[in-house]
């Protein structure tokens, strides 16, 4: 090889290295550089309120269980360990099958209602120190039910205190035991027929807790400062939780260490709300919005409803309209929507229908003297008013002679035998249990031999000519079985059921099933209020202001509504319970006393 090519390849060699050199120089700084900036990237000295929003999990998941029993906790009633419990399918006791009787035979119902209550946390400073991995968070909670009770917790019950935890958690299954919550000397206590004690197991639910964590207890109301610290890792987490309360849970691994799994995620804004009822006099809300969903199907009520409402805004041909749909639509309709269908005819002035209606009251067995009521004066005037009256009395002996006498006098007799102990002024409440034993054995026989007495059987009750009456007497038969619970109340709920089904028994509006415990409208002082954590319901108030400026006298479904007694002894507590937590709609009436009347 010549010279010329040594040196040739000695030059290009060289080249060629310190090309690799530098090209190596180059990939170095760049991993350099990304190594730096990927670090400065993932661990921020500070996190804004931002960063835990987008970081928060399990929302309105769990909820915080820190006493050995779920109902009527006490400080002396703690666990090992506070749980973090998703009980979203608890479905409360009497739906699992708890029965509950007085022992003395006095009237005892259980009701149960649970309430979650929403937290928001405001995060003021957070600051992470990446040499040891300790992050340090001061803020505020908010919310819960400490708020919206009447008076301050004392020193020895249960407090709306706000626990926070900073740690990684550890899965479980938490039980669900029974715990005494009535006096079990006097009230009886049985699941599915069988004794209870604190080992009978209700329910199972998965949960979570943290086994070793830092911890910071807040103050039991108002807007509550916390501060806690701790070490981050990647499975760590910030968990707020409080007795009947939505836990607020943040994910502080991925907030350090995987900042850009969550960058992208949509913060919600949920609406303003206090708390959300979730159990409501025994029934599940979930159940409640499935039957409103069904409702919307077509059926009866969803004629006699729509016809109501028009009836709210005195839209009489729209409602009368309605109420002919639903007599197309049906064979038998009950006599309560007849008495409305008449008189939105006769507001209309349509009284070919208005007469068409009043023969089917004939039907059922009114006397004509229903007719001598004040609105139906323009209709006894109408030309054809004696040609109805023909027709009514030809249609009433028609129906008297159909009508089932033995039935109608059994049940009048069974009505008897309940008023005899339940009508004294001093009332024995073994003899009344015992009564509505004996009363309900028969019933029940009377209803498998004759069937339920329907309108069509026995026609329907009026009170002073001119009143119908909604509810008759006998249903009184029906709600002493509901509250005193003989043993043989579930045979008569099948019977029952079946008269449901036919459209004779209006179950769904009758007072039998309505239960004023709980309702977002108070009447106190003559005064209409609305809870401040139910939100705005129109059609809810225009049913109550109907209910008091109803001069027709319509038959109507008047919402759920309760009317506060007047403390006289300490009239200022009351005041004050109103005024911080109802919003006052408008005032009903000055005389207290007018639903009395």
């Amino acid at each position: 090889m010549s010279n010329q090519n040594k040196i040739y390849n000695v030059y290009t060699f060289k080249i060629m290295r310190r090309v690799v050199i530098l090209s190596l120089i180059f990939f170095l700084n760049i991993f350099f550089t990304f190594s730096v900036t990927g670090q400065n990237r993932l661990f921020k000295s500070s996190y804004n309120q931002k960063n835990f929003e987008r970081n928060k999990i399990y929302d309105q998941t769990y909820n915080l269980w820190k006493y050995k029993n779920k109902w009527i906790p006490n400080k002396q009633d703690t666990l090992l360990n506070s749980y973090f419990v998703d009980d979203r399918s608890y479905k409360g006791l009497i739906n699992y099958g708890l029965t509950f009787r007085n022992k003395d035979y006095r009237t005892f119902q259980y009701v149960e209602g649970l309430y979650m209550h929403f937290l928001k946390v405001e995060f003021e400073k957070a600051r992470f120190n990446p040499n040891d991995s300790i992050i340090e968070i001061e803020g505020y909670v908010s919310g819960g039910w400490g708020d919206l009770a009447l008076n301050l917790q004392n020193e020895n019950s249960v407090e709306n205190t706000i626990d926070v935890f900073l740690g990684e958690k550890t899965d479980t299954i938490k039980y669900c035991y029974y715990r005494k919550i009535v006096n079990e000397e006097y009230i009886e206590t049985k699941l599915n027929n069988k004794d209870v004690d604190e080992t009978t197991v209700i329910d199972s639910f998965p949960a979570f807790y943290f086994k070793n964590s830092s911890h910071y207890r807040t103050k039991a109301k108002g807007k509550r400062y916390f501060k806690i610290k701790g070490k981050v890792t990647k499975n760590t987490l910030l968990a707020f939780g409080g007795l009947n309360c939505y836990s607020e849970i943040f994910d502080i691994g991925a907030m350090v260490y995987e900042p850009d799994k969550n960058k992208q995620k949509r913060i919600l804004r949920r609406e303003e709300m206090e708390y959300r009822p979730l159990i409501v006099q025994n029934r599940l809300v979930a159940d409640i919005e499935k039957e409103k969903q069904s409702a919307k199907e077509v059926n009866y009520y969803t004629f006699t409803e729509k016809a109501e409402n028009y009836i709210l805004k005195r839209q009489y041909a729209f409602a009368k309209e309605s109420y002919l749909l639903l007599d197309k639509e049906y064979k038998t309709i009950f006599a309560r929507d007849i008495h409305n269908a008449i008189r939105c005819a006769v507001l209309s002035r349509d009284y070919k229908n208005a007469f068409y209606f009043g023969k089917k009251l004939a039907q059922k067995g009114v006397e004509k003297k229903y007719f001598n009521s004040k609105i139906f004066s323009s209709l006894r005037k109408n030309r054809e008013w004696n040609e109805f009256i023909l027709d009514y009395d030809s249609l009433f002996i028609e129906s008297r002679n159909k009508k089932n006498i033995n039935l109608k006098e059994q049940i009048e007799q069974l009505v008897e035998e309940d008023q005899k102990e339940y009508g004294l002024e001093t009332r024995n409440d073994k003899v009344l249990y015992e009564t509505t034993e004996r009363v309900t054995t028969k019933l029940i026989e009377l209803l498998k031999k004759e069937g339920y007495p329907s309108e069509e059987k026995i026609g329907v009750y009026v009170k002073n000519d001119t009143i119908l009456i909604a509810s008759p007497d006998y249903h009184v038969l029906i709600r002493h079985a509901i509250q005193q619970k003989p043993k043989d109340l579930k045979i008569l709920n099948e019977l029952l059921n079946k008269g449901i089904e036919k459209y004779e028994y209006d179950s769904k509006r009758s007072p039998n099933n309505v239960m004023f415990y709980n309702s977002c409208f108070h009447i106190y002082k003559g005064n209409l209020y609305n809870s401040k954590s139910c939100g705005k319901n129109d059609l809810a108030v225009k049913k109550i202001i109907f209910r008091f400026n109803n001069p027709n006298g319509f038959i109507m479904d008047y919402g759920n509504f309760i009317v506060s007694e007047y403390n006289a002894s300490n009239p200022k507590e009351k005041d004050d319970y109103y005024n911080q937590n109802f919003n006052f709609i408008m005032k009903l009436t000055d005389d207290w006393e007018f639903y009395e009347k």
